[in-house]
């Protein structure tokens, strides 16, 4: 501290030394070279004295009790100009001019003819940066996790991306093609799917006792075998009844003749026949075929047991379902002579009704009457939903 005072104490002196000088000199000299090299020497007295203050200045900046330089202290060449003209920056012995180097950092600098503030003082503190808070318009987006490789690096992202998770929907499988369609409609399409032995026959070569049948010149080898024999339905035809609107099919637990007997071929060609089945066949020409138990992949079926009938039944359903033909299983009737055939319909939700109530075969059996005789008649093929017994 009193080393600082002494300089303090020096620059001061200094200072009154040179305006000593400088007064003396304004008093003796009129003109010529003398009057300026007196000049130059106050000039470069006071540069000296700048340069004290200034060293003072900066040490007092670093105590921190320093808060800006007294007003005295501007009193160097263009400061001392300044305080007497505020708008003067001609030095006494030049033209207009800059600063010079010693003063090159100072507060005011000169521009031509005029003083211009252009910072604080060379002594003061560098104002401390201004800290701006991150923007909070919107988050950062979260660094996304990705897994090491041993390859060379993917320059470029292999999917777009989205506005929506990454995470890839749960995939479940498609429904049946007919099932959400079907679902609760009054039009949807109907199956009648019927026995073949005693339901659509009767006993083979007998016309007496069933009077509306009619015998054929073809084998049938069902129940002994014997000359092919239509049932009255069949006689008349299944067109005459409401099936004639609805899909057509078989499931029986004999064979005919054999898939490629003539008997057979007859089935197919002659009694399986209605308005929608012809225009669904013609559509569908591969469905023309024997399928066997529950191998099912046309809607007539050979070789299913008595009493798991439904069974193929509801495989068939499904069958026309995958060719687009919907059909609710509510809208399945299946007709049946053997009585033991129809109540399991049930466990399928499936329509059945026992045929051939007016005439039992009392032969076989131990004459219980299990099997029809003559075969079903167009009257009993009718559209009542239920598992309805002859009794």
């Amino acid at each position: 501290m009193a080393a600082r005072a002494m300089a303090r104490a020096v620059a001061m002196a200094l200072s009154s030394l040179v305006v000593l000088v400088s007064s003396a000199s304004d008093a003796r000299c009129s003109a010529g070279d003398a009057c300026n090299k007196r000049g130059m020497v106050g000039d470069n007295l006071l540069l000296q004295v700048a340069k004290v203050k200034r060293s003072v200045r900066v040490e007092a900046s670093q105590d921190w009790w320093y808060d800006q330089p007294p007003q005295e202290d501007y009193h160097g060449v263009q400061r001392r100009r300044r305080n007497a003209d505020m708008g003067s920056c001609r030095r006494r012995h030049s033209t207009p001019s800059s600063n010079p180097p010693q003063e090159a950092f100072e507060e005011w600098q000169c521009r031509g003819d005029r003083m211009v503030k252009v910072g604080p003082p060379a002594t003061a503190l560098p104002p401390a940066p201004a800290q701006t808070a991150p923007p909070t318009s919107a988050p950062l987006p979260a660094p996304t996790e990705t897994a090491p490789t041993t390859d060379a690096p993917t320059l470029a992202p292999t999917t777009p991306p989205t506005d929506e998770t990454t995470a890839a929907p749960t995939q479940t499988a498609p429904p049946q093609p007919c099932e959400s369609a079907i679902r609760g409609s009054r039009n949807s399409s109907c199956l009648c799917m019927f026995d073949v032995d005693r339901t659509l026959t009767g006993r083979q070569g007998d016309t007496r006792h069933c009077r509306q049948n009619r015998v054929l010149d073809l084998y049938d080898e069902a129940y002994g075998g014997g000359r092919a024999t239509l049932s009255a339905l069949t006689n008349a035809g299944i067109a005459t009844t409401f099936c004639n609107e609805c899909h057509l099919g078989i499931t029986s637990a004999g064979y005919g003749s054999g898939p490629d007997s003539p008997w057979n071929n007859y089935i197919l060609d002659h009694i399986m026949r209605g308005e929608v089945h012809d225009a669904f066949m013609q559509s569908v020409p591969q469905g023309r075929r024997w399928s066997y138990g529950t191998d099912v992949h046309s809607p007539f079926v050979l070789k299913q047991g008595n009493t798991i009938k439904q069974e193929s039944v509801e495989l068939v359903r499904q069958w026309y379902g995958r060719h687009g033909a919907c059909i609710e299983p509510s809208e399945v009737y299946f007709f049946e002579d053997r009585t033991e055939n129809v109540k399991p319909f049930a466990e399928k939700g499936l329509n059945s009704r026992e045929i051939s109530c007016g005439s039992r075969d009392r032969f076989l059996y131990g004459g219980t009457g299990m099997v029809g005789y003559c075969g079903a008649r167009p009257e009993e093929v009718q559209r009542i939903k239920g598992n309805i017994l002859c009794n």
